[in-house]
């Protein structure tokens, strides 16, 4: 999965936590969860390529999501300990995400044996033009977009946007309506379609699912929400 995905489902599960923890640096904290992964492990890959030349290695194993989980349950004080879980599932959705059950010798790492992969040659550019080419990754920029603004619209007394109340709303629906559509979209092509899609298309198909399914959860998230729902934040 891309990167704006992982961020789009960081920015969704900040939501839960925002409601669990009433603490509003969840969305941040889990977004961090979400796109820590890649930013490690891809930066090792580069910088270490004989000795972690995969972009799936330390921070894409369950043992140290669990050890990370442990130290939180450990070490974070009781005030901050459930928006450390919210870290620590953050970064395992991401191993989910990334389908890592298809690298069991990284995933399960040490248990089967040193890491194996290889990043992809010229990856900065590579990576980068998938990235702005896949239609997908441009929903879900919005859709951290949308969430990022609704959360500044409660957690400060400044406007963001002066539009009035009725005209936030209408918009905050319209791209929820989007984004179900897209996900219906992506759901469909992950179970009848071929390999890639038009908003996907070098992903397989369980890939399609599961942005789809993504999508499709943040359609109903979001919706719960509503634009104009205040969220009680600890400041």
């Amino acid at each position: 999965m891309f990167m704006f995905a992982h961020v789009f489902a960081g920015a969704l599960l900040g939501l839960v936590f925002w409601h669990l923890t009433k603490d509003r640096r969840a969305i941040p904290v889990c977004i961090a969860g979400s796109i820590l992964p890649d930013i490690i492990d891809k930066s090792f890959g580069l910088l270490l390529p004989l000795l972690l030349g995969s972009g799936r290695t330390v921070f894409h194993s369950l043992g140290l999501a669990f050890i990370i989980l442990i130290l939180i349950l450990v070490f974070v004080p009781t005030s901050l300990r459930l928006l450390g879980v919210g870290f620590a599932c953050a970064l395992f959705l991401h191993q989910v995400f990334d389908e890592m059950w298809t690298l069991p010798t990284n995933w399960y790492y040490p248990l089967l044996g040193p890491f194996q992969g290889s990043m992809v040659p010229d990856y900065l550019l590579t990576y980068f033009w998938l990235e702005i080419t896949n239609p997908s990754e441009w929903i879900f920029v919005a859709g951290t977009l949308v969430i990022l603004v609704k959360s500044y619209h409660f957690m400060t007394e400044y406007a963001l946007f002066y539009l009035s109340d009725r005209m936030k709303s209408g918009a905050y629906t319209f791209f929820v309506v989007v984004l179900a559509g897209a996900g219906l979209y992506l759901v469909a092509a992950g179970l009848t379609g071929p390999t890639g899609t038009f908003t996907l298309p070098v992903n397989t198909q369980v890939n399609d699912l599961m942005t789809g399914l993504l999508a499709l959860t943040g359609t109903v998230i979001m919706s719960r929400e509503k634009y104009d729902t205040p969220i009680q934040t600890i400041r």
